[in-house]
């Protein structure tokens, strides 16, 4: 019998990544230290201040044996990353250091890597598993705490300044791989007050203290959490690159539009109907990026997605002329 939830998942495209095997550590609903607006997973169900407050986890055993037999289907040469990111912010899961060091006996030379909103970084214990990351991609959206409170809506008295004082220090005391990633959008609520450059260059200011290793602009390109959020253009988003590579003295910076060359082949699979559920559950997708991630024709895509869809798991949502489908 079929396992009905997986904690592996893909390996799924990332433009930042190439070929990304994700492994999620949190269990549904989605848990997370914030609830922001442009979030592709929709809304925090359940938002906390600590991992003491979650108890839907899992274990390290339970990656292992999901990873094994991910690993029984596609060959480790196709990965560029592993990458833990899921249903919420994966430092929750105090249990990630242990599980990279079981990870990398399966994974071999594979680097890995965490999708992180860096707001636990205040414990030593979440720093300490970061450390055993390969590359740390953090979240920072805002120049100051109103536009935090505005954007990411964090839980508790999370503060934006203990956030980049804390990814300070983790650049400072370890020599893991930083990114810091920055979400640009428009709002029809507050037009422009998000993009304007006297904004946009103040952010630049308080990343450029953390020395990243690079900076990644991304955009909503997915159904966001808000209906008032729409993206960026291509040709905005250009411009706030070069703008940023002034601020930050030449340090890297990649958008979307960044070309990269992944490392996957392009050799067919079989893939099941659960497999393609657990990508959905992580992000949602249109035909065109499920055919790419499976590497299978767009009909037996869309003949999973319309069982899927009659079974009431699966929902469609556009966004921007593209149909995205999403897990419910």
């Amino acid at each position: 019998m079929e396992k009905t939830f997986s904690t592996v998942y893909g390996p799924v495209f990332s433009w930042r990544l190439g070929w990304s095997l994700g492994i999620d550590p949190i269990t549904p609903p989605k848990t997370c230290t914030f609830d922001c607006v442009y979030c592709q997973l929709g809304r925090t169900i359940k938002k906390v201040s600590k991992p003491e407050d979650v108890y839907h986890l899992v274990d390290v055993e339970t990656v292992c044996k999901d990873l094994k037999r991910t690993l029984n289907k596609i060959s480790l040469e196709s990965l560029d990353y592993v990458t833990f990111s899921g249903f919420g912010e994966p430092t929750l899961n105090l249990e990630i250091g242990r599980m990279v060091d079981s990870v990398r006996k399966l994974v071999k030379d594979k680097p890995i890597a965490i999708l992180t909103n860096a707001s636990l970084l205040n414990r030593e214990d979440v720093r300490k598993n970061l450390e055993k990351m390969d590359f740390v991609v953090a979240k920072l959206d805002a120049a100051n705490q109103k536009l935090f409170e505005i954007i990411n809506r964090p839980s508790g008295n999370l503060r934006l300044n203990s956030i980049v004082e804390n990814l300070r220090i983790l650049r400072q005391k370890t020599t893991v791989r930083i990114a810091i990633q920055t979400m640009l959008f428009k709002s029809t609520k507050n037009k422009n007050s998000f993009t304007k450059l006297s904004i946009l260059k103040n952010l630049a200011k308080l990343i450029k203290t953390i020395k990243p290793d690079e900076v990644q602009l991304n955009t909503p390109r997915r159904p966001p959490a808000e209906s008032h959020i729409s993206p960026l253009e291509p040709h905005e988003m250009k411009k706030i690159a070069e703008k940023f590579k002034m601020w930050l003295d030449g340090t890297k910076v990649i958008t979307p539009y960044t070309p990269i060359k992944p490392k996957r082949s392009s050799k067919k699979r079989e893939v099941t109907s659960l497999e393609l559920l657990e990508v959905l559950k992580r992000r949602p997708c249109s035909i065109e990026d499920l055919t790419k991630t499976f590497t299978v024709s767009s009909k037996t895509v869309r003949l999973y997605l319309e069982n899927l869809i009659k079974s009431g798991k699966v929902t469609v949502k556009r966004f921007y002329g593209k149909e995205y489908y999403k897990a419910k």
